[in-house]
């Protein structure tokens, strides 16, 4: 009767820890996001990005992948302290309204300073 009762309660954690895997955390934050998640796939040239504006409303979790289709670059919003490089994704939720410009944070050629964008959160 005991070994059928831990067998049980096994299970029962097993089957709790399992289920608490799926959670999508943003590690910035420290805390678990909700809903569905916003994303956009920004690619970058040595001409500017492709996507200039992002919309999102406040308390949207966000996820920004950016592609480097020419050079190296990376992709930095300024005011949420996020940033991302080539071959890689960000998730955050936009828990801050307001615009917020983002730019490439490595020198990337003579085109370097008209590599920016905006985040739109309303």
């Amino acid at each position: 009767m005991i070994r059928r009762y831990l067998v049980v309660c096994f299970m029962i954690v097993a089957a709790l820890t399992v289920s608490a895997c799926g959670k999508i955390e943003d590690q910035s934050a420290g805390g678990s996001l909700g809903g569905p998640v916003k994303q956009f796939t920004v690619h970058a040239r040595s001409t500017g990005y492709d996507l200039q504006e992002i919309k999102v409303k406040r308390g949207d979790t966000v996820k920004i992948t950016l592609k480097n289709d020419q050079g190296m670059h990376s992709l930095k919003i300024k005011g949420y302290n996020k940033e991302v490089r080539g071959g890689k994704s960000i998730t955050f939720v936009a828990d801050k309204a307001g615009e917020f410009v983002y730019s490439c944070n490595i020198s990337c050629g003579k085109n370097h300073k008209q590599m920016t964008g905006k985040l739109i959160v309303k």
